[in-house]
């Protein structure tokens, strides 16, 4: 939370929430026959369960405990006008809309979760709101309807203060977890005080984890100190200290994909498809440029296309370039005032044997450079379905001769066809239509699976109950998505998914290895079901710890059917 002219953790913004609280029905007067007023909390209640740490100057606060089960794809959304917020109806999108223009608003929001996720293993989705209010029933993370994060906009009541506040992550058992609340009393700005994306910046910090550390050289100082445009050396450290630094993705790992000399090659798998996929690639660096090939099978003839799709993977504004063997540049395309989008180039040629290349790199050369995606190449001809009669030539003898070791190919295909994996017993589940159906599951073992090199295996299952639920594989990438087609989660070896009841899901499995995997077993387990609170009252029920960026104590806020914490919230001053 932030708040003020520059400057304290006063006591008016608790009277404030008390008025608030009072006028809802959480506090009573202590006349005859009702409750006492509830006891304002102490400071070492609040401040129990962070962790402070501090190295050469720099220092952070971790929410102990408070973090995304699922970091590979947190999601968010701007929560829609009209609906219950935290302190009122939310009308953010209307007036920020009046004042700075839809576009111009939403790309500093997206801006700021596109920081975060540059500097940590996380990769973070934008997806649609619906008309539902804040911490409506369902689960922590991963429900379609709405994003993990949630952002939206009230006046909170005679708060004149406190900028925004915010609710830790999971777990609290609600969907509030992550959601933020912008004091629409406050005089925004873009580039001046108070900054929208400053703020939103330090907000998400709270959303993804992070406390009020002591340093005020940091963004997540509890006290606005003005407009910034990066996160500090604390920042970055705090964020890491929870999800660690950006990973390689599993091509440049093995050594793939760093320069046009050593390639993900895809000859292999495009020699049987007409279509195929990378998974899960991902850049870690504004100006990161991460190299494919293939070399144009025999049926090849047309024209070819290359997708880079982030829309359901992160933050990324991705852009493609492709070229033949000569470097000659055949096609490109980007879209760089867009993010989390796809973008297709194509060339209206290809000669059967020839090799071609495809790079992606960011589009915009900031922080929506930085981020997951996958690739997917497309031929216009499909292979041959019916092999032609050939009539075999008499034999010929050959007279020995002295073998010579091949030197390897500079551009080494990472589906190696060197070592050959038998198709399992569901080979023919290639796809969502052919998906080995799982039915109705709560604890489920499938053994004696394999991943051909290129093979992909489908399979479709129903949650058994409300809860997290993980899909694990050995060595394989896997791929959750939902009924909609649209991938909620993603990793390897293992990953969680959230889950409502009879929730429908699709798993994609593919070998992270290029030779394959001969033997794996798929489980899927309810690791984590979750705990239904009390029915949630008609009207908000406010609790204690919450995130604030403002100029007053923290207030005592939010409604939920198990009470979340907050981060405190992000005051204009000190007092």
């Amino acid at each position: 939370m932030l708040g003020l002219p520059k400057g304290s953790l006063g006591e008016r913004s608790w009277m404030g929430c008390k008025e608030v609280g009072r006028r809802l029905g959480l506090f009573r007067s202590s006349a005859a026959g009702r409750a006492p007023r509830r006891k304002r909390p102490s400071l070492l209640e609040a401040l129990e369960d962070r962790t402070l740490m501090a190295t050469s100057g720099v220092d952070y606060v971790v929410k102990n405990g408070f973090s995304w089960s699922n970091p590979s794809r947190i999601t968010y959304s701007i929560a829609p006008d009209g609906v219950q917020w935290i302190s009122g109806v939310n009308g953010m999108n209307s007036a920020f809309d009046a004042k700075f223009g839809r576009g111009v608003w939403e790309r500093e929001i997206a801006r700021a979760l596109a920081t975060w996720q540059s500097v940590a293993n996380i990769n973070i989705v934008p997806i649609k709101d619906g008309p539902y209010r804040v911490n409506a029933l369902g689960a922590p993370q991963g429900d379609a309807r709405f994003g993990d994060i949630r952002i939206g906009g009230d006046a909170i009541p005679s708060n004149h203060q406190t900028l925004a506040q915010t609710y830790f992550p999971p777990p609290q058992g609600s969907t509030a977890g992550g959601d933020v609340e912008i004091n629409l009393n406050m005089a925004y700005a873009i580039g001046g005080d108070y900054d929208v994306f400053s703020v939103v910046l330090h907000e998400t910090g709270h959303s993804l984890g992070l406390d009020h550390p002591t340093s005020d050289k940091v963004v997540m100082r509890p006290i606005y100190g003005g407009v910034v445009t990066t996160l500090a050396a604390g920042d970055i450290e705090g964020i890491q200290s929870i999800y660690g630094a950006r990973q390689r993705d599993m091509y440049q790992s093995q050594g793939y994909g760093v320069d046009i000399h050593r390639p993900i090659d895809l000859t292999a798998p495009l020699a049987t498809s007409q279509t195929f996929t990378a998974s899960a690639a991902s850049l870690n660096r504004v100006g990161d440029v991460e190299w494919f090939s293939f070399v144009a099978p025999s049926y090849a003839s047309g024209s070819w296309q290359v997708t880079a799709s982030a829309s359901n993977s992160s933050m990324l504004s991705p852009k493609v370039v492709l070229y033949d063997a000569n470097g000659r540049q055949l096609g490109q395309a980007s879209k760089p005032g867009s993010w989390s989008t796809d973008v297709s180039a194509s060339s209206s040629s290809i000669v059967p044997g020839q090799r071609y290349f495809a790079a992606v790199t960011g589009a915009t050369g900031d922080v929506f450079s930085i981020g997951s995606y996958n690739l997917t190449v497309s031929l216009s001809s499909a292979p041959r379905t019916t092999p032609p009669v050939v009539i075999p030539p008499p034999p010929v003898v050959i007279p020995p001769t002295t073998p010579v070791t091949p030197i390897p190919p500079s551009t080494g295909p990472i589906y190696s066809t060197s070592v050959v994996v038998a198709p399992d017993r569901f080979e023919l589940n290639n796809s969502i239509g052919t998906a080995t159906r799982l039915g109705r599951v709560v604890q489920a073992k499938i053994g004696g699976l394999t991943l051909p090199a290129a093979d992909v295996d489908f399979f479709s299952f129903q949650s058994g109950g409300m809860g997290v639920y993980q899909v694990s594989a050995g060595g394989a990438n896997i791929q959750i998505l939902n009924n909609r087609g649209r991938v909620v989660a993603q990793g390897t070896n293992s990953v969680n998914v959230s889950a409502t009841r009879n929730a429908s899901f699709v798993v994609r499995v593919q070998a992270a290895a290029p030779v394959g995997v001969a033997d794996y077993t798929l489980s899927i387990g309810q690791a984590a079901p979750v705990r239904r609170g009390p029915a949630l009252p008609r009207r908000p029920i406010f609790g204690r710890n919450l995130a604030r960026q403002g100029a007053a104590a923290p207030p005592a806020l939010l409604a939920t059917a198990t009470t979340p914490n907050w981060g405190w919230a992000l005051r204009t001053t000190a007092g």
